[in-house]
């Protein structure tokens, strides 16, 4: 049965453990995105400014992280999805992309295995406008392949993203912006796995921002589809607001209708997830609460969009 869920990000550990927890349960929330990238920050990555969360000894890393398994069993909150940091690769930067590739992630597949996570959401390598489409799947498959003796151990699996690129001060498709390029990587990579170890997380306001229709993808995907990153923008930049803040039309923003209907046409059975700590942090500190139940009505709504649609 589909559930509706959102993500950890300003709220966990910002607002406190226990109280985050508690806030995203009370808000109606069954599930959660966790935030692992909260603890080491895109811009930190990009700009050459890591910090030493992950240097520490992993038995330290998964003691801490136990306040967070102890809070969702209490609150009846589970993970469906972690969000590792990213990105992985760093152009001009091989230190802090070895970083990244050798201690990030690999610790990021333990904590995901410690607190019982089954996806974990990882940016593939965006390299292509500098070295071309096939330099670029080439080298993302042989580095997500060199994870798997990891996700088996741990019983974890990756769903890829679907990214944008800026160039040239333009949005641009980025990698798995094509849902024939995501395809190639589960494919690929599930054939070397001998199993189901990889597969596709949608993210809506990335594919707004790319000009392309979130039902032709979903369909496209049909089963590999295992994730989403629900939020919309005005076509321009990743906003990340809930749905419907443009307009209820299919011309004001995303075409949720479509979208509800392709993800019951494909049997869609996972988490109506929301990615929208940008808009929760928009409002003021105390009516954060009142937001999050907000969403998750919006959330149940779609729900019931999907289920009739069935």
């Amino acid at each position: 049965m589909v559930k509706v869920g959102v993500q950890t990000k300003g709220i966990l550990p910002e607002m406190g453990i226990e109280d985050g927890v508690a806030i995203i349960a009370g808000a109606g929330f069954e599930m959660v995105d966790f935030n692992l990238d909260t603890f080491l920050k895109n811009s930190d990555v990009y700009g050459g400014k890591i910090n030493k969360f992950f240097d520490a000894d992993i038995e330290d890393i998964l003691a801490y992280f136990g306040e967070y398994k102890k809070m969702f069993n209490k609150y009846g909150i589970k993970p469906s999805q972690m969000h590792a940091p990213y990105p992985m690769y760093v152009l001009g930067r091989d230190d802090i992309s070895q970083y990244m590739q050798n201690v990030v992630i690999p610790k990021s597949i333990q904590i995901a295995g410690f607190l019982e996570i089954p996806w974990v959401v990882m940016h593939p390598f965006k390299m292509q406008y500098k070295y071309g489409l096939e330099a670029e799947q080439a080298m993302n498959v042989q580095f997500f392949s060199s994870l798997i003796p990891e996700l088996k151990k741990h019983n974890v699996r990756i769903c890829v993203e679907n990214l944008y690129e800026s160039v040239g001060g333009r949005i641009t498709e980025g990698t798995c912006a094509d849902p024939d390029d995501a395809i190639f990587y589960v494919d690929m990579l599930n054939m070397m796995a001998g199993e189901e170890r990889f597969g596709i997380c949608l993210d809506t306001g990335h594919i707004q921002l790319v000009h392309r229709q979130p039902a032709d993808y979903i369909r496209k995907a049909g089963s590999r589809l295992k994730l989403l990153h629900m939020h919309e923008n005005d076509a321009y930049g990743d906003l990340h607001q809930m749905p419907y803040t443009f307009g209820s039309s299919p011309l004001c923003g995303t075409d949720w209708e479509s979208f509800a209907v392709a993800l019951a046409e494909i049997g869609f059975d996972g988490t109506l997830s929301f990615e929208t700590f940008p808009c929760v942090n928009s409002f003021p500190y105390g009516t954060k609460e009142e937001v999050l139940r907000t969403i998750h009505e919006v959330g149940e709504y779609i729900k019931r969009r999907v289920e009739s649609a069935r």
